[in-house]
């Protein structure tokens, strides 16, 4: 079963389809021993073979639409933002933009329960060009949404770590999206730390963000581990 999955992951990624022996090397399978598998896999259309090259099939793209409808954005998230604020033991949210008055708006949240933290809440409100989240929407939000928020934004500083250089956020929103999160120290609250993934949708598209905040102190002790456990909820959350 795994294999099989294995089989349909890489070719998800391969319009062009791939050779058994592309296959083979890729998954550390012999040949002689993996071509009954594939061979399985396209007598029930989970796969095509042409000109030597297997692609997906008819049952894949199938049963692709049947998982992205069963996709429940709200729930997969709340899930998620519960899971990571239990492993970090810090306050954890997920913020959607408002465009109308460039902030990020927390749809779902978890406080830390320890006695100093970062106090979230579903209905708080954060500028998008100083908090993690809302740089993250910033990021991956398309390009023209992007430049008319910092056209008409006012950068006011909340600490002395703010950026309120347009020119400036925009190099690290280009760092961001190369990254693929955001990492915010005293940025809006002096001494606040916080990071900040994508969550997309079924289309690819963003639609909101993941945060983790905590205080500077053990943000920094604890980032590595920050880093990876937000990651891996931000992927879990997601739905491509």
């Amino acid at each position: 079963m795994v294999r099989v999955l294995d089989v349909l992951n890489l070719l998800a990624g391969k319009p062009d389809g791939m050779t058994l022996s592309d296959l083979s090397t890729l998954m550390s399978v012999p040949k002689s021993t993996f071509l009954d598998t594939l061979r399985g896999l396209c007598d029930m259309h989970y796969l095509a073979q042409e000109d030597g090259r297997y692609r997906l099939g008819s049952a894949s793209y199938r049963f692709a639409t049947r998982i992205v409808s069963s996709w429940s954005a709200p729930e997969m998230i709340r899930i998620q933002v519960k899971a990571l604020a239990k492993e970090t033991g810090e306050s954890v949210g997920f913020a959607i933009a408002d465009w109308e008055i460039g902030q990020a708006f927390y749809t779902e949240a978890v406080n830390s329960r320890q006695p100093v933290r970062y106090a979230m809440q579903a209905g708080l409100r954060a500028p998008l060009y100083a908090s993690a989240a809302g740089r993250v929407l910033l990021a991956f939000a398309p390009p023209a949404r992007t430049d008319a928020y910092l056209a008409r934004a006012h950068l006011k500083p909340l600490t002395g770590s703010t950026r309120t250089s347009p020119e400036e956020i925009r190099e690290n929103l280009n760092e961001i999206r190369h990254l693929g999160y955001c990492a915010s120290f005293g940025e809006m609250l002096s001494d606040t730390a916080a990071i900040a993934v994508p969550v997309h949708g079924p289309d690819g598209k963003t639609v909101g963000a993941m945060m983790v905040a905590a205080p500077l102190g053990r943000m920094e002790a604890n980032f590595d581990r920050f880093l990876q456990a937000i990651r891996h909820a931000g992927q879990m959350a997601s739905a491509g």
